[in-house]
């Protein structure tokens, strides 16, 4: 699994005016918890800790979380569960890490990579992914980076559900397993525009109709002429 490492110092106080003063001086507030633990305030440099997420597939995801309190530096095994961002100026507000336990299973998400070329798009189909990412419970060992799923089978109109992935007996899916993963959609735009030009060729094709009044018209318009 890819090492994800984030680093962070313990701080002191809470509330608004705390939150909002460390902020100012770019550092981003954080809280640890986990079973059996006292909840932990920290913080963590803007910067680096930014970088790191913005490269990440999916937030919820485990890493390791390096402690500096006195001098001194603990490591802990963490899964990232919430990150908190202003809608406004896109930058993170706040952090939630969860402290594991080796010996217990976690929940987190992992993301979806789909591989194969499916049948369906090679006839002109399009590719729609109802999901990106899936919710699994496993052991902290046994967590990937990712679920591969072979959509190599998919023919046009057809869909794989939840159920159809296939995943490693350590790892239970925890989603509804007739849940839409994929599909591959007929190109239905493709169709109407061809259908729209077939209209419009049949209606210069069809002869003009001329009525009786239309036609008197015609002969007057002549006579004047």
């Amino acid at each position: 699994m890819e090492k994800i490492e984030f680093t962070a110092e313990i701080r002191e106080g809470k509330g608004k005016k705390i939150t909002r003063k460390l902020r100012q001086n770019d550092y981003i507030p954080a809280i640890l918890y986990g079973y059996g633990i006292e909840p932990l305030l920290l913080k963590l440099k803007r910067k680096g800790t930014e970088r790191i997420i913005r490269h990440l597939e999916s937030h919820n995801v485990m890493g390791d979380l390096l402690i500096e309190k006195n001098g001194k530096k603990e490591k802990v095994k963490v899964v990232l569960k919430e990150v908190q961002v202003d809608p406004v100026k896109e930058r993170i507000l706040h952090l939630d890490f969860y402290q594991i336990r080796m010996d217990k299973p976690i929940t987190l998400t992992v993301p979806l990579h789909f591989t194969g070329e499916a049948r369906g798009i090679e006839k002109g189909g399009i590719l729609d992914e109802e999901m990106r990412e899936i919710t699994i419970e496993c052991l902290p060992k046994d967590v990937p980076d990712f679920i591969k799923v072979d959509i190599s089978s998919l023919d046009i109109g057809e869909t794989l559900l939840v159920k159809d992935i296939k995943t490693d007996e350590k790892i239970k899916i925890l989603e509804d397993e007739d849940k839409v993963v994929v599909s591959i959609l007929a190109p239905k735009a493709v169709e109407v525009e061809e259908e729209e030009e077939k209209e419009e060729e049949e209606v210069k094709e069809e002869p003009e109709v001329i009525t009786e009044e239309k036609a008197e018209e015609r002969r007057k318009e002549k006579e004047e002429k």
